[in-house]
């Protein structure tokens, strides 16, 4: 299957709303009813006992059937049908039921629909906070009363979780917050010291020195990720339109240097690639993913990058990142696990690498409501596309 295959394959099928479908549920099984007993009556008709047509009154002495309402009309005047055979009754019944079921259908169709929105409301509102849950909002409660019944037991266990998962969150920013405060002071001061100790010239200690000063930058880089990660989980800010291939573009230029020094070679076709949401979240993404395919590469290896706008076979439009590069051959089999915090597949772990570069982005996807897909390549490294929905510009 092609790229864009597997991409765009999240297709949605439309349909109507399941109002719509309760209301003409609803109007159908009347007609159907109704339909069901001019049937019967019909058949009755036409094959049941015989009926005698006398003389009606007035009618010069030919065989009819007069029928006559209990009462006449307004000014004293009788109404009446005059039917002269079995056929004529049979017509006159279907021609009145079908006015009958015509008006019925009409009826019961506004009244399904009204009857149909109140049983649904509560789910609305369900849905409602369902959404405002994704995307950040875990204060919202549904707050249903009345009658206990199962959608009133679902809009309370909803409400139950929503609170169970505000708790956890809460406790795990605030975990966040002081693990920031506890672990960057000391870890500021034990680069300060070092950095002083090195700068005194030349000692026994030096190159011990230099590998502690590495492991505490290392250990600074895994908080600030860590905490990236959180704040990619739960941050919410207001969406706007990004270019990825502006981001992309400057991910590349940030990270050149770093290129250079491996004596990678570089190539990237960035068209414009408009999406929507939190710019700050997905330069971090271009930059994370810049990052990961430099460092988890060979030697004088290659690092590929393409943005583009993709449209899929229901007309949808997506914006697309792609990022390839070389290195060592991945088990496609541990390619799932390489978006897990420290994860970072066999044979692929640098001294420099936190193994939470591929989660982070993972993180940002998924909020973004995109999807994440990695390929391991036969060659040797990993291709990574993002798609993401596209912006409201485009």
């Amino acid at each position: 299957m092609r790229d864009d295959e597997q991409v765009l394959s999240r297709t949605t099928t439309y349909r109507f709303s399941a109002r719509t479908r309760l209301a003409c549920s609803y109007a159908l099984m009347v007609v159907g009813c109704g339909a069901i007993l001019l049937t019967v009556l019909v058949l009755y008709l036409g094959y049941g006992p015989e009926y005698a047509f006398g003389p009606a009154a007035g009618n010069n002495g030919s065989d009819s059937l007069v029928i006559v309402p209990d009462d006449g009309g307004a000014d004293g005047a009788v109404l009446s049908v005059e039917v002269q055979s079995r056929d004529d009754l049979i017509r006159l019944l279907v021609g009145v039921s079908a006015v009958v079921l015509v008006v019925l259908a009409g009826a019961s169709s506004l009244l399904a629909w009204w009857v149909a929105g109140r049983m649904l409301r509560p789910l609305s509102e369900i849905n409602r906070a369902a959404r405002l849950a994704a995307d950040g909002r875990l204060d919202h409660r549904i707050g249903l009363s009345g009658p206990r019944d199962e959608i009133v037991e679902l809009a309370q266990t909803f409400d139950m979780m929503l609170a169970s998962m505000e708790r956890f969150t809460n406790a795990q920013r605030r975990f966040a917050a002081n693990a920031s405060h506890e672990l960057r002071t000391p870890l500021a001061a034990n680069k300060t010291m070092l950095e002083v100790a090195l700068a005194r010239g030349e000692s026994e200690h030096r190159e011990m020195f230099k590998r502690l000063a590495a492991l505490n930058e290392r250990s600074i880089q895994t908080v600030e990720a860590l905490l990236d990660l959180a704040d990619a989980e739960s941050g919410h800010r207001q969406p706007a339109d990004v270019d990825l291939a502006e981001l992309f573009e400057d991910a590349l230029a940030l990270h050149e240097h770093e290129a250079a020094a491996r004596m990678l070679t570089m190539t990237s076709k960035l068209e414009p690639s408009l999406t929507v949401g939190d710019e700050r979240l997905f330069s971090q993404l271009a930059g994370n993913l810049v990052q990961n395919a430099i460092r988890h590469n060979r030697e004088g290896g290659s690092l590929e990058v393409r943005t583009e706008s993709i449209v899929s076979a229901d007309g949808v439009l997506f914006a697309r990142a792609v990022v390839e590069n070389s290195g060592q051959v991945i088990d496609p089999a541990d390619v799932g696990s390489l978006i897990e915090p420290f994860a970072t597949g066999s044979e692929r772990t640098r001294g420099d690498s936190r193994g939470l570069g591929l989660a982070i982005v993972s993180a940002i996807v998924n909020r973004a409501e995109g999807t994440l897909e990695l390929t391991a390549r036969p060659e040797g490294g990993l291709r990574v596309v993002v798609t993401l929905p596209a912006g409201a510009s485009t």
